[in-house]
């Protein structure tokens, strides 16, 4: 949200340089019609001085040209032969060319245009000092102007997409901590009720169950805890990759889940349909078991109360696996189907805990693809993984 809230206020930003911009840029095309103008009118004046023979009409025309050259704004400083300024216009303070100080003071500001243009030398006049026109003068900042709302922008936009990296950072971390928790806790769970059970009397324990059977199921949670360390260490980096049966670790899957389902009322069924001879792939078992359970498991968490059916097909096809998950739950909610994939999404039935973490494995160290599909009921993802290029089955089903 905070994200959002910052790209809105860039994009607003970024409109109102464009708007200056656009607004400035026609000030400037006006000015430079306007001097257009000018300067066609002095040309006019000019001509009409010289076709009229009268020499009062030259003069007028003469006087017409200077009032018009003064309107353009150009600060021209005339010197004449003997290093005296003759003449001045449009300078920026005011000024008597009989008084001496501020006769000294055009001369100075003379050299200052001269850092800007060469004077022109012109035999019987002197020398001519000019600036530009104010429209040039602010076409000077245009660059410049440009240049610092570019770097504004940059700088803002560097800064949100450090905060937003930053807070998927978070996001990820907090993902990882609840869904650590999630693993640990049944097989913790578990095993203090075994405990429980070891303090009880002998005699009392036996009517429970025997301590052979105890320390069956103790070895069953230990093994669980010792494969969550493994996912774990494993998300973190480049993990070998194997030829991998994907009917082998679905069946785990079945056999795992199968003793956890609801029995009684509004019960929930797991049915795993595979392929004969699917193909293999290239992958690492634990974490295709992991990304697979992760779906089963949020296809449960939704089904929980309500009873239902949880179906997973996986089938070869285009040099590919495709398994398919599919539940008649009631579906993913609309506002989150765009946003289901990322850390810390979920909604009240429990979706998006570890899909994070399922798409990762899939996308990333699979190099296959997960997406959400749209099924008329519930809820249906489909994972595809490469076959492995080795694999003798994987060829045959092509």
């Amino acid at each position: 949200m905070k994200a959002r809230f910052w790209a809105v206020i860039l994009s607003a930003l970024f409109g109102v340089v464009l708007a200056w911009y656009l607004v400035y840029t026609q000030q400037l095309v006006s000015a430079l019609r306007s001097d257009a103008a000018a300067v066609s009118s002095m040309y006019a004046r000019i001509f009409q001085g010289l076709a009229d023979p009268s020499q009062q009409s030259g003069v007028t025309a003469l006087f017409d040209l200077l009032r018009q050259i003064e309107q353009l704004g150009i600060p021209v400083v005339v010197i004449d032969p003997s290093g005296e300024p003759s003449a001045a216009a449009n300078l920026p303070f005011q000024f008597s060319l009989s008084d001496p100080d501020d006769a000294e003071r055009v001369l100075e500001y003379a050299a200052v245009l001269d850092r800007r243009n060469a004077p022109i030398i012109q035999p019987g006049i002197g020398e001519i000092h000019f600036g530009a026109p104010s429209v040039v003068e602010r076409l000077r900042w245009v660059p410049w102007t440009q240049a610092a709302a570019l770097i504004v922008i940059v700088l803002a936009a560097v800064w949100i997409v450090r905060s937003t990296v930053s807070a998927e950072r978070e996001r990820m971390w907090a993902t990882m901590a609840r869904e650590a928790a999630h693993q640990l806790g049944t097989p913790l769970s578990s095993l203090t009720g075994w405990v429980e059970i070891l303090r009880m009397r002998p005699s009392t324990r036996s009517e429970i169950a025997s301590d052979e059977m105890i320390a069956k199921e103790v070895e069953v949670d230990i093994e669980r805890l010792n494969k969550v360390a493994q996912r774990f260490e494993l998300i973190g980096q480049q993990p070998d990759l194997q030829r991998v049966k994907v009917e082998d670790i679905l069946r785990r899957l079945e056999e795992y889940f199968q003793a956890r389902l609801p029995r009684m009322d509004r019960s929930i069924e797991l049915d795993i349909q595979t392929e004969p001879g699917l193909a293999r792939v290239e992958g690492n078992p634990v974490l295709l078991e992991w990304a697979f359970e992760n779906i089963i498991k949020n296809a449960i968490d939704v089904l929980a109360g309500r009873g239902g059916r949880i179906a997973v097909t996986a089938e070869s096809m285009r040099g590919r696996v495709r398994i398919c998950f599919r539940d008649d739950g009631p579906g993913v909610p609309a506002e989150l189907r765009d946003h289901l994939f990322e850390p810390g999404v979920s909604g009240k039935e429990g979706w998006g805990i570890g899909l994070t973490l399922t798409r990762r494995i899939i996308r990333v160290t699979h190099g296959g693809s997960i997406i959400l599909g749209a099924p008329e009921k519930g809820a249906l993802f489909v994972v595809e993984l490469p076959i492995a290029a080795s694999d003798e089955n994987g060829g045959a089903q092509q």
